[in-house]
């Protein structure tokens, strides 16, 4: 077995990964909050009744677009909803991003749209051929990044839910992508949010609520390029380590402090400097424990069960079983199994 300690890491504007676990906060206030006025973050364009489109370029010809939007677990919180107000793409090369404004938001509980599950953000919308540099989800933000109509669900209490710099940029996803002439492509927006939220200590709102920030780590999969990694983890497995079972109540539901760390490439070993692509719970059910991660992009993959403890100073190790993981690939639209 491997321990290694984690880290907290900010890799850009986009992704931003906290490893502080959610579960060990507790809180004891409850929801009271006044909405400041919200100032819409969108392109100024006409709405038609169901979705409108302005601006845009990207060459002669158009495309059709599918967009969805996948969510992997986060601990403690029952759910984590975010309004949007809409989608803007970027052309390469410049000119005016095209705009899709919603006519009404479309509210959203990520954490109901796990295990290969998605929520439709466009459909069928049209989009001039070629290539675009970005993604923009828009939101409804007042100034200091509290988003409308969204929150974060723990123990029965909801909590403001804060997106740095969302009254400017919304939630950008820098990855390009194309659009071929006359095709349709089917795109799946995938939030990390066991990667991207934390409550900064001390950081409240003006009623004394605690405030969580959510500075997504986002990735953007091509629907056709896809698979599945699943599994079953033995209880002997868990059992070789106390971290993993720790905190679990029997019966059915994620463990709290054990994952399936999911690391893109072959890798010999791991160690603390490692961030996992996604990190999918292990769950418990009649049968035994089990996992499973739809929406990985085609290649090779690590694996390893990832089990936490945190230290009476607040230092979280994870140990990794087995140390050096195991390897698996991934094929478009099929299933590999890879059992622990």
């Amino acid at each position: 077995m491997g321990i290694y300690e984690r880290r907290t890491r900010h890799l850009g504007d986009v992704r931003l990964i906290y490893f502080s676990r959610l579960s060990d906060m507790r809180h004891t206030i409850r929801r009271s909050i006044a909405w400041r006025p919200l100032r819409p973050i969108a392109l100024a364009c006409l709405a038609l009744p169901l979705l409108a489109a302005c601006g845009g370029g990207g060459g002669p010809g158009s495309s059709t677009m599918n967009l969805g939007i996948t969510d992997g677990p986060v601990d403690s919180a029952s759910s984590v909803v975010v309004s949007f107000t809409g989608v803007e793409l970027q052309p390469s090369g410049g000119g005016n991003a095209l705009t899709f404004n919603f006519s009404s938001p479309e509210t959203i509980d990520l954490l109901k749209e796990q295990n290969g599950n998605q929520a439709s953000l466009l459909s069928g919308a049209s989009v001039p051929a070629g290539n675009y540099d970005w993604i923009r989800l828009l939101v409804s933000a007042a100034a200091d990044g509290t988003v409308a109509n969204s929150y974060i669900e723990i123990n029965g209490a909801q909590y403001p839910l804060i997106i740095p710099s969302s009254a400017q940029t919304g939630l950008k996803l820098v990855q390009g992508f194309t659009m071929a002439v006359g095709q349709q492509a089917n795109f799946t927006i995938d939030f990390m949010l066991q990667q991207s939220i934390t409550a900064p200590p001390g950081q409240t709102t003006s009623g004394g609520l605690q405030e969580y920030l959510l500075k997504p780590a986002l990735r953007l999969v091509n629907d056709e390029q896809v698979g599945t990694l699943s599994g079953s983890v033995a209880l002997q497995t868990l059992q070789s380590n106390a971290a993993c079972l720790a905190g679990a109540t029997s019966g059915t539901g994620p463990l709290p402090n054990a994952h399936v760390y999911i690391f893109s490439g072959t890798l010999t070993s791991l160690s603390s400097t490692l961030t996992p692509l996604v990190e999918p719970e292990i769950v418990e059910s009649s049968s035994g424990y089990s996992y499973s991660q739809a929406f990985l992009p085609t290649g090779a993959y690590t694996l390893a069960v990832a089990c936490t403890s945190t230290s009476g100073t607040g230092a979280t190790t994870v140990t990794f079983l087995p140390a050096n993981g195991t390897a698996a690939t991934v094929t478009a639209n099929q299933t590999a199994t890879v059992n622990f």
